[in-house]
């Protein structure tokens, strides 16, 4: 299975992988390729996550399965330019006929080789909620401001919008092309209350 991608989706999707975690499966970018076509890249660190279709046309001999790509694999391949033209990455992910082992090959300016990361992924599809009910809730800055970067690098304008859902996952939208949740700070109730005007204001 071949997919080709713009260099700018893999960075973004990097912004929610894990970098260091005990859940050494976070570690990476999911590709979640199902038989009936859908090929959908994954990124999480247990606050956020973004997800990332990819279109059909852009894939070659899918084959059905899971396979998590570890991130150094990925931030070892710069894109290759023609001109002022930054070429894609192709991603190719082959099982060996004789160990059904796969293989994983990484291709732009440069090439890596490597396994696939030996775990299970989280089923994100499971944590994706069917609606938002608005209530308010408190977020990571961090986490909202790598939205924002990602939303630039996926080429949005305006910046992400928070779907608000209370002490659930919240859905980020305004990603173009993508999907992103971000999980509330948990605080007790009070850490956030406003006790009125400070004496020295």
């Amino acid at each position: 299975m071949k997919i080709t991608i713009d260099h700018n989706v893999i960075k973004a999707l990097l912004i929610c992988a894990a970098k260091v975690d005990v859940r050494y499966y976070l570690k990476g970018v999911a590709v979640d390729a199902r038989a009936d076509g859908t090929v959908v890249l994954v990124a999480t660190d247990g606050h956020r996550l973004l997800a990332y279709p990819v279109a059909v046309e852009n894939i070659e001999a899918l084959a059905p399965g899971e396979y998590i790509v570890p991130r150094e694999l990925l931030e070892a391949v710069k894109p290759a330019k023609a001109g002022r033209i930054t070429l894609p990455i192709h991603v190719d992910i082959t099982t060996a006929p004789d160990t059904g082992k796969p293989t994983i090959t990484i291709t732009g300016a440069t090439t890596t080789v490597g396994a696939p990361i030996d775990g299970k992924f989280p089923d994100y599809r499971r944590i994706i909620p069917a609606s938002t009910s608005g209530e308010v809730a408190q977020y990571q800055p961090d986490y909202i401001s790598g939205f924002g970067d990602i939303c630039k690098l996926l080429g949005g304008q305006y910046g992400p919008y928070i779907n608000y859902n209370g002490p659930s996952a919240a859905v980020v939208s305004n990603l173009p092309g993508a999907f992103g949740l971000l999980m509330p700070m948990r605080m007790d109730g009070d850490e956030l209350k406003y006790t009125g005007k400070p004496t020295w204001a």
